[in-house]
């Protein structure tokens, strides 16, 4: 929010946005100790590709005006408030924890509870299926989990029989947005464009799965 009412163009908002989970370092080097240097290396490959054309397609298609107003909006005060700086970031801070906690941990709250049917007991004999794959993709895009929780979900799931390319599909939606971010960035940009910047993440966890399958990676 504070990025867009700054004048931020939509393409490096949603860079910032998404690359900082995706591409963050530290959980890249704990990818590569626990699961291998081959998923670490194909998350850097597929999140850069990831990001750019996020990026590409918020300076493309997000209107810049509709989302200044819409950040401004969401934070309050002015630009240049006339109360001291931290003050006015408390304020700021208030606003946010009053309008996004409580919707954050609704939403939680529910994808918690379906979390079995999110994602269902793993098998061997499942964990290879091509509808297993397209709903891991569609799954993750809307779980949220905490910073590099991608990495023992996997280690677990592939112990229990998930095959490659459902493990490709999560590495990238896990981490990259979830339904408790989309609806909280949506008050700072339209919710049409955040949609379709979710659907880029599941076809992109898609392509992350069936090269993962490809390159023989578990």
């Amino acid at each position: 929010m504070g990025l867009t009412r700054s004048n931020v163009s939509p393409g490096a908002v949603l860079a910032y946005w998404l690359g900082n989970p995706v591409l963050n370092p530290a959980t890249i080097v704990f990818l590569g100790f626990v699961l291998g240097w081959g998923w670490a290396l194909l998350r850097i490959v597929v999140g850069v590709a990831l990001v750019a054309v996020v990026a590409w397609y918020g300076n493309r298609y997000v209107p810049h005006d509709g989302v200044q107003d819409a950040a401004a909006h969401a934070l309050g005060a002015s630009a240049e408030p006339a109360e001291p700086v931290f003050v006015a970031w408390l304020r700021a801070l208030w606003r946010l924890v009053v309008g996004l906690v409580p919707e954050y941990i609704v939403i939680v709250f529910v994808l918690g509870a379906l979390r079995s049917a999110l994602f269902p007991m793993m098998t061997p004999a499942i964990g290879q299926s091509l509808l297993l794959f397209l709903g891991l993709a569609l799954a993750g895009t809307l779980f949220v989990i905490p910073t590099a929780g991608e990495v023992p979900i996997l280690q677990t799931l592939f112990g229990y029989g998930l095959g490659s390319a459902g493990g490709g599909a999560l590495m990238i939606t896990l981490p990259a947005v979830s339904l408790p971010s989309l609806w909280m960035v949506g008050k700072a940009m339209p919710r049409r464009n955040l949609v379709v910047v979710a659907l880029i993440v599941a076809a992109f966890g898609l392509i992350t799965g069936a090269l993962a399958l490809l390159f023989g990676l578990r």
